[in-house]
């Protein structure tokens, strides 16, 4: 606002200048039309008390004649010339000349040459030009007030607007925030059902989640990616609450129809969270976990590169957790054993560089990827009483280990 309003004021001053120096302008061709007729006037009528030719053969003539027209404030030299030299007598720039032809009874010929003072510096042209520059001064001084005046007034409504939009938008944004924290709180509600669904695989997302940003970390994937990646695992699983539980907690093997029912969570969790703008990214990553690196997975039957990272990321971290956990179908492997099925799916249900990883990450931090009745012992151990002794006043007391 301020720089429309220096720029307003220099186009002002720029039109205010241009329209000065044309009214200028204006006025000093007028002035010297008025000293030229005023010329003509005063020659003339002092002309006609006298005789024309008296000037070219009486010299006490033209000193008569210059005294009677030098009292006119507007003229400043009265000459007479005679003969061809009139012919070679140059303007004077600013000033007015006045030439009238003479002529002599014995035939003598010459010119009478009136030249005024500088057009300039006349009181008349002087005093115009003055008046142009101060009328015009005074117009812009006020248009530039007016200006300033409006777009002060514009700007305090402006910020006023601003201010209110501001405001609309802070209560909007909170307001997305809360909405976002509700749906985030009802979808994590969703996936704590599935995981209370069946006791003996309880906390298995956390486990999945835990066990793919190890393997992510070791992949190398950004803190962006590692978000994504935590979120799909996280909600992996979320399409599960549309199985009824007679086939999700089934002790025995699936019939064809109960796997086709299964099948279907991935698509399911899908639809679910892509309802959820915020977890909308992580949607490919919860429909295709269960796509197979060499193909004849579900629910797309994709392979390859055509499986995002993150779904073969979370995908590996099920199997793993899937396999060391006990389920109503079979008995957990140890971890040696789990990793040669890794080894020998490698390539074919799992991505390879994605087994390479887990295999890499287990060597370095194998308390993530512990089978879970491990992880019980360990916990177990942690809180096991034992005596303890004051060392200051020696008093036997239970404790933890």
């Amino acid at each position: 606002m301020h720089s429309l309003l220096l720029l307003s004021g220099l186009s002002l001053i720029a039109a205010a200048v241009t329209l000065s120096l044309l009214l200028g302008a204006v006025v000093r061709r007028q002035a010297s039309a008025d000293v030229r007729n005023d010329l003509s006037h005063a020659t003339g009528i002092v002309l006609a008390s006298s005789r024309a030719e008296d000037l070219l053969t009486r010299p006490a003539a033209v000193a008569r004649f210059n005294r009677q027209l030098l009292h006119n404030p507007n003229i400043a030299k009265v000459e007479v010339v005679s003969g061809s030299a009139a012919a070679s007598r140059a303007p004077e720039p600013n000033r007015v000349v006045y030439e009238r032809s003479l002529r002599a009874h014995d035939g003598r010929e010459g010119q009478l040459v009136v030249v005024s003072r500088p057009v300039a510096g006349s009181a008349a042209a002087g005093i115009s030009v003055r008046d142009v520059w101060l009328s015009v001064t005074l117009v812009v001084l006020a248009l530039f007030a007016v200006l300033a005046l409006l777009m002060r007034s514009a700007l305090r409504v402006l910020r006023g607007r601003r201010t209110a939009l501001e405001q609309q938008s802070e209560e909007l944004l909170d307001t997305k925030r809360r909405l976002e924290r509700s749906s985030f709180e009802a979808i994590e509600s969703l996936r704590a059902a599935v995981d209370a669904k069946d006791p003996s695989t309880g906390g298995h997302s956390q486990r999945v989640e835990e066990i793919a940003l190890r393997i992510g970390r070791e992949l190398g994937l950004d803190s962006a990616r590692l978000e994504l990646l935590r979120l799909g695992a996280l909600f992996h699983d979320v399409g599960k609450l549309a199985i009824p539980d007679a086939i999700l907690l089934k002790p025995g093997r699936l019939t064809r129809e109960e796997f086709e029912l299964i099948k279907r969570h991935c698509n399911d969790g899908a639809r679910i969270v892509d309802r959820f703008g915020p977890l909308r990214p992580v949607v490919s990553i919860i429909r295709h976990h269960h796509e197979r690196w060499g193909g004849g997975g579900y629910p797309n039957g994709l392979s390859g590169e055509a499986i995002p990272l993150e779904a073969s990321i979370v995908g590996v971290a099920d199997a793993w957790d899937a396999m060391t956990t006990n389920r109503p179908y079979r008995t957990m492997l140890n971890a040696e054993e789990a990793c040669e099925e890794l080894k020998r799916c490698r390539g074919t249900q799992f991505r390879p560089e994605v087994v390479d990883a887990l295999l890499g990450a287990l060597e370095v931090d194998f308390a993530v990827f512990a089978p879970l009745d491990t992880r019980h012992a360990a916990q177990a151990e942690r809180r096991r009483p034992r005596l303890q002794v004051a060392p200051e006043s020696r008093a036997i007391g239970l404790g933890e280990v």
